[in-house]
This record gives C-alpha cells, sequence and structure tokens, in this order.
C-alpha cells in the first residue's frame, strides 16, 4: 500500500468529500482554517497533487467552465479511497508528536533574566486564553450550524489541550518564579 503523509492525508480529504479543483481546495483550506491544524500549506497545493495523481492516489480530468476557462478536477481512485482510509485508522489509532514553537523558547529561556522570561510567559498564557474563546466560539458555530460532530470535536479537543497547557504554563511560572 502506498504511504501518505499528513499533508497528502489532509488534501486527500479534501478531494475524498467531492472531486475539486485547485482554487476551490485552496478555497476550502482558508474557510476551514486547514493551515493551522493540519501541515497542509497553499505554497505546496499543486506540487502534493501532482504527487498523488503520479502515484494513482488521485485521477484528473479537464474540464471547460461556462467561461471558456479550463480547470483540471481531481478525484479519487479506489487505492486513493483504500489508501485514504487505511491512514485515518493509523491516524486514530496512535498518539503521535508534534513539534510547538514553545519548546524552543523554554529550551532556550536561560538566556533571558527571570523578569523577561516571566512576562513572555504571561503573554503566551493571555495567547492561549485568547486562542481557547475563539475555539469556543468555532464550537457554537458549527453547533448553532448543525456541523458534524467530529468537526466539532476539531474545536472541543483543542479547548481542552490548550486548558491544559495554561495548568501546565502557572505552574511553570510559579516554579519558575520560586527559583
Amino acid at each position: 500500500m502506498v504511504h501518505l503523509s499528513n499533508a497528502e492525508t489532509a488534501l486527500v480529504g479534501l478531494i475524498s468529500e467531492k472531486p475539486k479543483h485547485a482554487y476551490r481546495i485552496t478555497s476550502d483550506i482558508k474557510d476551514r482554517s486547514m493551515d493551522y491544524w493540519t501541515d497542509i500549506s497553499f505554497s505546496n497545493i499543486y506540487k502534493l497533487l501532482a504527487k498523488l495523481e503520479k502515484r494513482k492516489i488521485l485521477t484528473s480530468k479537464i474540464k471547460v467552465t461556462k467561461n471558456n476557462v479550463t480547470q483540471k478536477i481531481y478525484s479519487l481512485t479506489p487505492l486513493g479511497r483504500e489508501t485514504f482510509k487505511s491512514k485515518i485508522k493509523e491516524l486514530a489509532s496512535a498518539w503521535q508528536p508534534w513539534k510547538q514553537p514553545i519548546d524552543i523558547a523554554l529550551k532556550n529561556l536561560i538566556f533571558l533574566d527571570k523578569d523577561e522570561a516571566v512576562e513572555c510567559l504571561r503573554k503566551y498564557g493571555t495567547s492561549l486564553e485568547e486562542t481557547i474563546q475563539g475555539y469556543k466560539d468555532l464550537e457554537t458555530y458549527i453547533t448553532d450550524n448543525h456541523g458534524h460532530f467530529a468537526n466539532i470535536q476539531l474545536a472541543t479537543r483543542r479547548i481542552y489541550m490548550l486548558e491544559g497547557e495554561i495548568k501546565w504554563l502557572k505552574d511553570f511560572i510559579r516554579n519558575f518564579t520560586d527559583r
């Protein structure tokens, strides 16, 4: 079976909803803020589409619109659907580490004096609280608009994770200032 990267999986997930052209894909990524919670970015979409087509995960057809514009419409192949489902099972079955920029700051916190470090950490806490509010608003929006339960969980999960991060941060600041 063909292996899919996380970015490829996010892209295939969009195409699995229905066949799409690249502009629709970029619009979906923007509308869903997927560049914040996936490894996909606007700069690598065309490269990934070509790679997935070459590997027989996707197929494409050229369509001419009413305005006489040609569009390359991508859809999933049977191999693509099977590979995609396998990757979803893998991702849903085991925790995977992720890289967080705060870890770089923590490793190098010794280069700041204590007051500077605490000020930065408190700002980090404020940004966490603002982000939590954003996810709460998103959760409400999806719920009010009868969104799929799994999509609601994209917001809910992050709320729980960020609340845990705030708890850790408060403990860290208290222990850090006591030294």
